[in-house]
């Protein structure tokens, strides 16, 4: 589970294939297997997973999408280039945006700029659990 949410952030599906291989040796463990026989199930089950259904997800994810032909994102890649809205003033010393119906903690580009309640910003970057914005034109 750990490993799936951490994944949901990089977005490389490495940790998602380890997971499947944690899984196979929880279920050997589950049904009383000896430790040497659920850590190569974890190796076996990790190694597998990487190189023989790794590649057909990434494949998919990456794959051409509708009519723009634009792939897919997801995690925080998703994020970067969405536009917001400020719903409380964004200045050197942070604000908030709304994404998508989530409200994230923002600072602007540029330490000047001000931007106010209402205005339509894109996102630029994303660090940690903030976001950098640029008003819109």
């Amino acid at each position: 589970m750990v490993l799936g949410a951490i994944e949901l952030f990089t977005g490389t599906l490495v940790l998602a294939m380890v997971g499947v291989g944690a899984v196979l040796a929880g279920i050997g463990a589950s049904l009383g297997a000896p430790f040497w026989l659920q850590a190569v199930l974890f190796g076996a089950g990790s190694v597998a997973s990487i190189f023989g259904l790794r590649p057909f997800l990434k494949q998919a994810l990456e794959s051409d999408t509708g009519a723009d032909k634009t792939p897919r994102s997801f995690g925080t890649r998703a994020i970067e280039g969405a536009e917001a809205r400020v719903i409380e003033k964004v200045d050197h010393s942070g604000g908030l945006v709304e994404i998508a119906g989530d409200n994230w903690t923002a600072y602007p580009l540029e330490p000047d700029q001000l931007l106010e309640p209402g205005d339509r910003v894109t996102v630029v970057e994303i660090k940690g659990a903030t976001v950098i914005v640029w008003k819109q034109s």
